[in-house]
């Protein structure tokens, strides 16, 4: 086997394994019931007021993500239409670890098990995330947004993720408001997420710099 082939299905390999632990970190955040990262809060509550699946909802969401990233590009490029399948991937994983593992059926009674389940959802979402960028593939939509938005207007791609997922709060507030009369998705596990998974992400690129650092 080249190094070629084997560098891009090692890369093939991180990428699958992000995703998948990605997905989970979603499920789990609906488990703990203390809020939603802001990359699902939509479509949580999309799913609560509609009669359409957690993960149907997130595909959709992320559909429209794509479609919105292609008009601010007036261009057709592979990474984009490749995330239209992505999209629809994500949203069958998602649903598979919480309708056919079960884990959204998972009833936490105390508030600490919802703060242990809510922690690990982060950790879980900052390591899918941090493993999806190393293999340097497709981005999700969200991040495929974000990242097309800070190069039109030479901004940093943190302080436009920032804004953005605000933005998915605000549209999730409303939506709730409007539709089930109270607030939900959105709660004390919403604002960690917005906290904590930035830093988990550079947690890892500072453990993985190490260990390449190391191995040289």
């Amino acid at each position: 086997m080249s190094k070629v082939v084997h560098a891009n299905l090692k890369r093939s390999l991180i990428y699958i394994l992000g995703l998948n632990i990605l997905a989970l970190g979603t499920v789990l955040f609906a488990c703990g019931k203390l809020g939603v990262s802001a990359l699902v809060s939509v479509p949580q509550v999309l799913s609560l007021f509609l009669p359409i699946t957690l993960g149907q909802a997130t595909t959709f969401i992320f559909l429209v993500l794509v479609v919105f990233e292609l008009i601010l590009l007036k261009e057709l490029k592979w990474q984009v239409i490749a995330q239209f399948v992505l999209s629809f991937i994500f949203g069958w994983i998602v649903d598979f670890y919480g309708l056919q593992v079960g884990l959204e059926k998972i009833t936490l009674n105390t508030l600490l098990l919802q703060i242990i389940v809510t922690s690990i959802a982060i950790i879980f979402t900052a390591l899918g995330i941090f493993m999806m960028v190393q293999a340097n593939f497709i981005l999700i939509p969200p991040d495929g947004v974000v990242n097309v938005i800070s190069l039109k207007l030479n901004r940093q791609f943190g302080k436009i993720k920032l804004y953005f997922d605000l933005t998915m709060i605000v549209i999730s507030i409303v939506l709730s408001l409007i539709f089930i009369r109270r607030i939900a998705a959105i709660g004390i596990g919403t604002i960690m997420a917005v906290l904590l998974v930035g830093r988990f992400i550079n947690l890892f690129e500072n453990l993985l710099f190490k260990i390449q650092r190391k191995a040289d």
